[in-house]
């Protein structure tokens, strides 16, 4: 019998399993670049090992989302998805003296660790359901926070002490968040005979099988394309602002700040997203559409600054962009998608956004660069972020027309 404290404590547990993922996650992903160029690497290079990382996980998220929801439990997946990563990781830096071993083992690690966003994300979001107790701003929210909180804390101590302790430091964050999973129940408060019925799993749905019904799905497919078009900027902001810092004189430790100031935010974001929607009542495709305003002007921000201070002060409109952008896309695919591929289809949005937003605004941004600078790169990311905007008014449409299908 689920009680009232195991039920608030399971919001506590899926919080902690959000901060230690994200903390561990953000100081692998925004040092590993800092990483690559303290040895060497060029900006295309760069690119192209992250590109490759997405790519693999075009696959990679996809199939762990569709065995989560229609083989086994979502919960058992993303431990092994943890457990595999953290490992991983940390021999990276035996594998320096070869480019194509290190991008081998980059690869490994992006198709564990990454399908750990989107199926964490879907462990909230059916959680919250059954969970009166969990809220998925706040769950997700603690992982922006304690992520900006370790940015800034490894910034400073990897300046001092080296580059290569942000993968023992990601190990050990990553870690608190497998410990917070394995305790985690995911059990109902109070008890809901309709949400479990709902949650079962169709044993015959093949992978093939569901992302043909989710392709014919419209509105999903709406967006997916907005997500895709929105994150190419987001995503080259993510791998060349410590490009930037670079060139302006900074250092890791700049880098850390850079981090802190980007994710700080985020937290309070998602905690008034979940006001707005729940209590206000405001659609969440409005509030999806502010997140596209702020992102607009995220990018649009960075083909603007010329030195160091501006650059990291301007990292805060990140968490106006993706402090509502990510809750609002979450319930956008709650309401276009049924909860029996609910996991396959955030999976398959995380995973092919950050694919195709890696070859445009990882590899192709650094050649971009290379070629015309780093302001008109953002300038172009920025008209993809103005025609995401677009392409997502087909599902504004629907909700002020009723004709979301999955409420």
């Amino acid at each position: 019998m689920m009680t009232k404290f195991r039920a608030k404590l399971d919001s506590v547990l899926i919080s902690g399993a959000h901060a230690g993922y994200w903390a561990g996650a953000t100081v692998f992903s925004s040092f590993l670049v800092t990483f690559l160029i303290e040895n060497g690497y060029t900006e295309s290079q760069i690119g192209l090992i992250v590109t490759f990382m997405s790519l693999f996980n075009l696959i990679s998220q996809p199939f762990w989302g569709y065995l989560a929801d229609a083989k086994w439990n979502i919960k058992a997946v993303t431990l092994i998805c943890l457990g595999i990563s953290i490992p991983v990781v940390l021999v990276l830096p035996l594998l320096l003296r070869s480019t194509l071993l290190l991008t081998i083992g980059c690869i490994v690690a992006s198709c564990f660790e990454n399908p750990v966003k989107g199926l964490l994300d879907s462990i909230t979001n059916i959680s919250e359901e059954k969970n009166r107790y969990i809220v998925y701003g706040i769950a997700r929210g603690c992982g922006s926070f304690f992520s900006a909180i370790a940015s800034l804390l490894a910034g400073n101590f990897l300046y001092k002490y080296g580059i290569n302790w942000a993968f023992v430091i990601h190990g050990a964050l990553v870690g608190f968040s497998l410990i917070c999973l394995i305790i985690f129940s995911g059990k109902g408060y109070p008890e809901n005979k309709d949400i479990r019925r709902n949650v079962t799993r169709k044993k015959d749905m093949t992978l093939k099988r569901a992302v043909k019904e989710l392709s014919e799905n419209r509105l999903f497919l709406a967006v997916f394309v907005s997500t895709v078009l929105l994150n190419i900027g987001l995503k080259a902001g993510l791998t060349f602002t410590p490009v930037m810092i670079n060139n302006f004189g900074g250092n890791s430790s700049h880098n850390g700040y850079s981090m802190a100031v980007n994710t700080i935010g985020m937290l309070p974001m998602m905690v008034l997203y979940s006001w707005l929607y729940r209590k206000k009542k405001i659609s969440n495709a409005v509030i999806y559409l502010w997140a596209c305003l702020f992102t607009v002007i995220r990018i649009a921000s960075l083909a603007m600054v010329n030195s160091l201070w501006p650059l990291i002060f301007v990292q805060i409109i990140n968490s106006l962009s993706y402090g509502f952008l990510q809750p609002a896309m979450i319930e956008s695919i709650r309401q276009t998608t049924p909860l029996y591929l609910r996991s396959t289809a955030i999976t398959l949005v995380t995973g092919v956004y950050l694919a195709i937003a890696s070859v445009t605004g990882d590899y192709l941004a650094g050649v971009l660069i290379e070629h015309v600078g780093m302001k008109p790169m953002f300038g172009i990311c920025t008209v993809l972020a103005i025609l995401g905007t677009i392409a997502y008014l087909p599902v504004l449409r629907a909700a002020n027309g009723g004709k979301q299908n999955y409420e």
